[in-house]
């Protein structure tokens, strides 16, 4: 994306179940809650959601010219442009990580997520990938158990690609779900994860901004 105003977020992921459209839907309503238009765009081969209401827009692109045009769409409007990928279709997600600003991969508290992740960032990069990164899904309050994921599962990831940790909100399944009827605001928790994942993707993107006119 070569417009200045737009961002482009891809939240990818080989495995199924490591929080991918949650964090997709999440990021798109933590935009909307500080006022910067979002749009999500799902590529997922599951049927998109049935929305009504939502703070942000939500499109099916699942056909790939059906995301460029939509995209195009938007470039020359500010906001945040985020992907919903499932990452079982190479040459689509190789479009999708050459086109976006930033790979955000979840990663849960379990082994083979830890395996896959490295495995998919790998090949993102290989695949000319912008900038890859790490964010931990379902991080434990309690300080044992925090100690005991990190020390097991997390620690082997690169410290410097993981750009923050996502605690435990059940109540964000819900963004998952079709709105019936209408789309309803959603527990303070989820509203506050919202912020919270919005506001990490924000700082790793200016930083990336901040380093390319330092090197211009």
């Amino acid at each position: 994306m070569t417009n200045s105003t737009i961002n482009g977020v891809a939240v990818m992921g080989r495995k199924g179940g490591i929080g991918k459209t949650t964090f997709a839907h999440l990021l798109a309503l933590g935009a909307a809650w500080k006022g910067v238009p979002a749009y999500l765009f799902h590529t997922d081969d599951r049927e998109p959601l049935s929305v009504n209401g939502r703070p942000y827009g939500y499109f099916d692109a699942r056909d790939p010219k059906d995301l460029e045009r939509l995209i195009g769409a938007v470039v020359n409007q500010d906001g945040l442009c985020i992907i919903d990928s499932g990452g079982n279709r190479p040459k689509f997600d190789q479009w999708i990580a050459e086109t976006v600003d930033l790979v955000l991969i979840p990663v849960g508290p379990d082994e083979e997520d830890v395996v896959v992740g490295l495995e998919h960032m790998e090949m993102l990069e290989k695949a000319g990938a912008k900038k890859v990164r790490f964010i931990l899904n379902k991080f434990p309050a309690v300080k044992v158990e925090r100690d005991y994921v990190e020390r097991e599962y997390y620690s082997r990831l690169p410290i410097d690609k993981v750009i923050g940790k996502m605690g435990d909100v059940r109540a964000v399944r819900t963004l998952r779900q079709s709105d019936k009827p209408a789309f309803q605001t959603p527990p303070s928790k989820v509203n506050n994860l919202a912020r919270k994942l919005y506001f990490t993707v924000k700082d790793e993107l200016d930083s990336e901004r901040e380093t390319a006119i330092r090197a211009a």
